[in-house]
């Protein structure tokens, strides 16, 4: 029996997320030199519709004293991959390390907090169910002090890719676009770069 696109896909990926688990059981994870690409993390765009360096931040969010027009984010993507190996993909700490290019920290359990690119993505998992559905309170470090949002991703397997629908409530209005830009850049298209998860085959019987 030939095995399809898809097959080969799936086997591969199994073989590099146990290379990962060995490498960072070993502290070997690191960003490669032709990964760090001028338009990389370091160019991520902030909420406040500026460029910032995605070094960490020392000073304290910023203040103030107006209500927050907030905003929903409803994003759905398609995924060759089954729905646990996405589900994996956003919470185990070799998976994260590998699409993020970058140090982690992530405790995958619901209260568990997470801190991503280089701690300007901050948050805590408020619900967790295996393969299916994670819930975050999520913030972007620059908001205003103590802002969150509610990132809700539910997670459905389909016959030949999984479909994962994302609901952010909680978004400042004046960054919805760029928040939704960097959800595509940041997360999507770099888990489908780093685990193939964007590649479409078609069956051969």
């Amino acid at each position: 029996m030939i095995k399809t696109g898809k097959d080969v896909i799936r086997d591969k990926l199994s073989q590099y997320v146990a290379g990962l688990k060995q490498e960072f059981s070993k502290g070997m994870i690191l960003p490669k030199k032709d990964e760090m690409k001028p338009d990389n993390i370091n160019n991520l765009t902030s909420g406040f519709n500026k460029k910032i360096d995605m070094a960490p931040i020392n000073s304290k969010p910023k203040q103030t004293g107006l209500k927050i027009e907030i905003s929903t984010i409803n994003i759905t993507q398609k995924f060759q991959c089954k729905a646990q190996e996405f589900y994996d993909a956003m919470t185990r700490i070799e998976m994260v390390t590998a699409f993020t290019r970058g140090p982690v920290k992530i405790d995958p359990v619901k209260g568990g907090k997470f801190e991503l690119f280089r701690g300007n993505i901050i948050g805590s998992f408020v619900e967790l169910v295996q393969g299916q559905k994670i819930v975050q309170k999520w913030r972007y470090k620059q908001w205003p002090e103590g802002h969150y949002s509610t990132v809700t991703i539910n997670i459905h397997e389909k016959n030949d890719h999984t479909e994962v629908q994302l609901i952010q409530t909680g978004v400042p209005k004046n960054e919805v676009d760029v928040t939704k830009q960097n959800w595509d850049r940041y997360y999507w298209d770099s888990m489908k770069a780093t685990f193939g998860f964007g590649a479409f085959f078609t069956s051969i019987n």
